[in-house]
């Protein structure tokens, strides 16, 4: 596995612990703002989506699909559905060859290397959830990154692999 399909499985990865954490909140999260005239969110979260639906328009080419509001517990869940889902294709992306890709947005035509749109994928997820538990704390509330860090997926995908070991050798005791 090379170092941006490493990073972007952690982002996919954390993007859902994220929104699962999201739901312990009382609903009224997504109205929260660091200040006035700036994003709620539920205006982050969903941009989550907003931007991953761009990206994988830029790799693909396929269009992107109405964008939902977050404001409640009921539609971040169907949206992190939604939101896995396009984690998944710009995860296969980081297997293809490292060449140009051309798309085309609202000052024209653009060619960048795939590499720059995912590099970009992870760190532009990674700052929107730094601006969430941001404002979160602003509010009293502690959303703690940590949590989802790097580190800890390597935790979870060590202790996955041993419990599919574990279980492996307990089959062939049957």
């Amino acid at each position: 596995m090379n170092a941006i399909e490493y990073a972007l499985k952690h982002m996919a990865w954390s993007n859902q612990k994220i929104f699962k954490a999201i739901e312990e909140f009382p609903e009224e999260i997504y109205d929260l703002r660091a200040a006035e005239n700036e994003w709620t969110v539920g205006r982050l979260l969903t941009h989550f989506i907003g931007a991953a639906e761009w990206y994988r328009y830029c790799l693909t080419g396929q269009k992107w699909e109405e964008v939902v509001a977050i404001r409640s517990h009921e539609i971040l869940k169907s949206q992190a559905v939604h939101l896995g889902n396009l984690d998944t294709v710009l995860i296969n992306q980081a297997s293809l060859p490292d060449e140009n890709v051309s798309y085309e947005d609202e000052s024209g035509p653009k060619t960048v290397t795939r590499s720059l749109i995912l590099a970009q994928t992870v760190n532009h997820t990674a700052e929107h959830k730094g601006q969430i538990a941001t404002i979160l704390k602003m509010h009293g509330r502690h959303l703690d990154l940590d949590k989802y860090d790097v580190w800890s997926y390597q935790s979870f995908l060590n202790k996955r692999s041993e419990e599919h070991t574990s279980e492996l050798q307990s089959l062939r005791h049957l």
